[in-house]
């Protein structure tokens, strides 16, 4: 057999993986190092441009989105800004994301901002983003789902309880966290 049938058969042995998936493994991997280094010169220039404002930039969401859906396959990405104005970002599956541990090492709190986008393209509160903004509200001031270009919801840290979303036809409607729940 060849090197590369070698490869293949190690590959499945030890880490379960087919060739086909592995491949896939490692150009997930390498596509998540590029978004990373690219949202980070994203966000410098924003930042350099605009100031505290470039958390509502339509061209910094449009990067996060960018990101999610053409560089990686349909996967969420997340990225914190921190007191200091630093982008700390990661990407998971296509509908979950967190920070590695030991990823949000250095992070100043409060949090400015918490994006992170919905792939499949509707942009709300689910339960866990209810329950990630309740941990996090004493210490998080803003946060945005982005669910497509121009579709978006918006959270403050002053009406805890609500989200406002922009449809993609331009209108708005707010969502209600109700309990535990949301609406």
């Amino acid at each position: 057999m060849g090197r590369m049938s070698d490869k293949s058969i190690e590959n499945e042995e030890r880490y379960g993986i087919k060739d086909d998936a592995w491949e896939y493994q490692m150009q997930v991997q390498e596509a998540r190092s590029e978004i990373i280094a690219m949202l980070q010169n994203n966000w410098i220039e924003e930042f350099d441009m605009n100031g505290d404002d470039a958390i509502h930039s339509k061209s910094w969401h449009y990067s996060i989105w960018f990101a999610s859906t053409q560089m990686l396959p349909q996967l969420e990405v997340q990225v914190v800004i921190d007191a200091n104005n630093k982008a700390y970002i990661s990407s998971g599956t296509s509908g979950y994301v967190d920070f590695p541990i030991g990823k949000e090492k250095g992070l100043t709190l409060p949090v400015k901002c918490w994006f992170h986008t919905h792939p499949f393209g509707s942009a709300y509160f689910s339960g866990t983003d209810w329950r990630t903004v309740s941990i996090w509200k004493q210490a998080m001031k803003t946060a945005y789902v982005i669910g497509g270009d121009e579709h978006y919801g918006f959270w403050e840290q002053n009406k805890s309880n609500q989200l406002e979303i922009k449809e993609k036809d331009g209108t708005y409607r707010i969502q209600i966290k109700q309990g535990s729940e949301e609406e």
